[in-house]
């Protein structure tokens, strides 16, 4: 392996072996022969058997840097550990629970090879079972991003989606920015290197097609609207410099993102956790016109109507897209 990879894929782990089972199994193949690529774990303590898979998988070929807390340091310092720990150029840190389609490394590694982008965003698909079986292809050219607002606005919440996102530690690293550690404990502490990323933005690739397989779980086990609401929206007010991309990214999120999750709080099918959509919302996002289109209806509308206005925000979004329209 080169003295400074082009690219770390850094997997956060923490008791989950299934999962990580699943994911290493798919990289193995992927990674076979590539010399560009360093492979990180960072095991949080894991009490299960992480660190003997990981021994097999050393054996069947699979370099892998293995990193094991003593312990754990919750989810947000794990990825940023990961980050920091990172050799490569580009730092791809990449959920345990997700996948990634068949010559999608190749694909990345040929663009990173070709440009200096300061982000790469790779779209996703959520899949049961076979992830193979869910596959989704698309026409869409893939494209070349000069200004953050536009990436903004095709990205917006997803930049919470950290298998989605590759940003360029190297040149993070010369920019001035908020102590990442900062963002400890909100759950989103991956959105340190991204957001600087778009304050500093020069140049990104956006991936058009489908090429992470992401494990679908409507259920949540977090607390869906403290993070996407609060936290979020603090988060973007306080790092994002320019106004028109905070907007591109708030904007983005109340009309694709939050309209379903707020039906399926409706329907006790979002989060485990009891919490009040509106009462969150309005807070962070009452001043913003799209909320009160396309979340607070579905909110405060008898649940049958509800639906029916979910279906109405689908087909405008579905426009969207066709038109070539995002926020």
């Amino acid at each position: 392996m080169p003295d400074k990879p082009l690219l770390t894929i850094a997997i956060p782990t923490c008791g989950r072996a299934h999962y990580l089972d699943r994911l290493l199994d798919v990289l193995l193949e992927q990674m076979r022969g590539e010399t560009r690529v360093e492979l990180l774990v960072s095991d949080n303590a894991s009490a299960d058997k992480t660190r003997e898979l990981i021994t097999t998988y050393k054996e069947r070929g699979l370099a892998i840097r293995y990193i094991r807390n003593e312990y754990n340091l919750g989810a947000d310092r794990n990825i940023l550990q990961c980050y920091e720990l990172a050799s490569g150029k580009y730092v791809w840190i990449f959920s345990d629970d997700d996948l990634i389609a068949p010559d999608t490394l190749k694909r990345v590694l040929d663009a990173l090879s070709t440009q200096l982008y300061d982000l790469v965003c790779i779209r996703v698909y959520f899949f049961q079972g076979d992830y193979l079986r869910h596959r989704k292809f698309t026409l869409t050219p893939d494209l070349d991003l000069t200004r953050a607002e536009d990436l903004a606005r095709h990205v917006h919440v997803l930049f919470t989606f950290i298998s989605g996102i590759i940003v360029d530690k190297e040149r993070i690293s010369s920019m001035p920015h908020r102590p990442f550690d900062s963002l400890l404990d909100t759950n989103l502490a991956q959105l340190g290197p991204f957001y600087t990323a778009l304050n500093h933005h020069r140049r990104s690739l956006l991936i058009s097609d489908p090429l992470i397989a992401g494990t679908s779980n409507k259920n949540v086990a977090y607390a869906l609207y403290s993070i996407f609401g609060t936290n979020l929206a603090k988060i973007t007010d306080e790092w994002i410099e320019n106004r028109s991309v905070r907007s591109a990214i708030i904007n983005g999120m109340l009309q694709k993102f939050f309209p379903a999750w707020i039906l399926m709080t409706r329907k006790s099918q979002a989060s485990s956790i009891p919490e009040d959509p509106n009462e969150i919302l309005r807070t962070c996002y009452g001043n913003y016109f799209r909320y009160w289109i396309f979340d607070y209806p579905i909110y405060a509308l008898p649940l049958p109507l509800a639906k029916i206005w979910l279906l109405g925000v689908r087909v405008i979004n579905k426009l969207d897209t066709v038109l070539g329209r995002r926020w």
